[in-house]
């Protein structure tokens, strides 16, 4: 028995290991991709115009904004049975506070904003076909951790579905289309393993290529290679979605990888310019995207099994009992003290 549990935790470590060395993988290519663009940047002088600063901070600020709204997501789903719109109302305030909150009212709301508000329509169109997706039996039980060929299969054409809709409704930006394929790829890996993952990147990947443009084989890889770094996270996490901060983080730092593929696979005076249009963009797209499948996720299983809710509860109120207790402990030892030092005086 011992045995079996030592076992366990070297897997455990091992895999654990695997995971960050993944996200130091990524993390490089970030930094590779960065100091590429600062180089172009500077081999052409540095160009960059007042809507791309602002594009590059909003997508920083809404960023911020959606991380403070997240870590406040137990408050808001107080709200009961509405609290998914709750949330998405939310993030709604937060995109409109920072249209009157970061810039004056000289700039162009609609121009700089509008493809923001567009993207997050998109999101959550695709959120609503979760939503009932995953009212499924099928889906059901793979949200308990039980995978059979069936559901599986079921999860592969529903991924397709949204990973091929993902690729077809896309956001212009300056002539520039930006989507959420390699997120919808990416989140089908890190859902449903590797026999759902891999082959909505190779579908949605080769639909990708066949549409063509300059950009066209390397966002194919790309969108393959999302579908296997979410199955590989999926394996190496006990095959269960991880919690939404890695997630993000995950989402965010494979935006950066894939626009390090653009700068690879496309001659520099095209894919620079490209990545300055979509990059702010792909950027919010990814962190809020992989933000609100989490939150329905967590959503739905907790719904499905409400214990779990009941524990985080007790748990908590057995927190604040104990919390109570201890400052009422103190009080005593500190009231004790003081009684033997007057004892000692007298």
């Amino acid at each position: 028995m011992i045995s079996m549990k030592k076992n366990k935790l070297k897997t455990s470590n091992k895999n654990y290991l695997k995971i960050n060395l993944l996200y130091l993988a990524l993390i490089i290519s970030n930094i590779v991709f960065f100091i590429g663009l600062i180089e172009y940047h500077t081999k052409i002088g540095i160009n960059i115009d007042l809507e791309t600063i602002q594009d590059i901070a909003s997508a920083i600020a809404t960023i911020c904004i959606l991380g403070y709204v997240s870590g406040r997501l137990s408050k808001i789903k107080g709200l009961g049975e509405s609290a998914i719109f709750g949330i998405m109302y939310s993030l709604i305030i937060c995109v409109i506070g920072l249209m009157s909150t970061y810039f004056d009212t000289k700039v162009d709301v609609a121009m700089h904003f509008g493809p923001y508000l567009d993207m997050f329509g998109i999101l959550c169109g695709v959120l609503i076909f979760v939503i009932l997706a995953t009212n499924l039996k099928s889906l059901k039980e793979v949200l308990d951790g039980k995978f059979t060929k069936k559901n599986q299969l079921i999860c592969l054409i529903i991924f397709t579905m949204i990973g091929l809709f993902a690729s077809y409704a896309c956001v212009m930006i300056n002539g520039t289309p930006a989507n959420i394929r390699s997120l919808i790829v990416m989140i089908s890996g890190l859902f449903g393993g590797p026999f759902v993952g891999i082959p909505v990147g190779i579908i949605s990947g080769a639909y990708r290529l066949s549409l063509g443009g300059t950009t066209a084989l390397a966002s194919a890889i790309s969108t393959v290679i999302s579908g296997v770094v979410g199955s590989l996270i999926f394996i190496w996490n006990d095959k269960k979605f991880p919690k939404a901060v890695p997630a993000i983080i995950l989402m965010f730092l494979f935006t950066g990888f894939e626009m390090l593929m653009v700068v690879i696979l496309t001659p520099p005076d095209l894919s620079f310019p490209f990545i300055q249009n979509i990059y702010p963009i792909m950027i919010f797209a990814s962190v809020s995207g992989m933000l609100l499948f989490s939150i329905v996720l967590k959503d739905r299983k907790e719904k499905m099994n409400p214990t779990i809710r009941d524990e985080e509860d007790k748990i908590k109120h057995l927190k604040n009992d104990l919390e109570e207790y201890s400052e009422r402990i103190e009080l005593l030892e500190n009231e004790i003290e003081k009684l033997k030092k007057d004892k000692e005086k007298k």
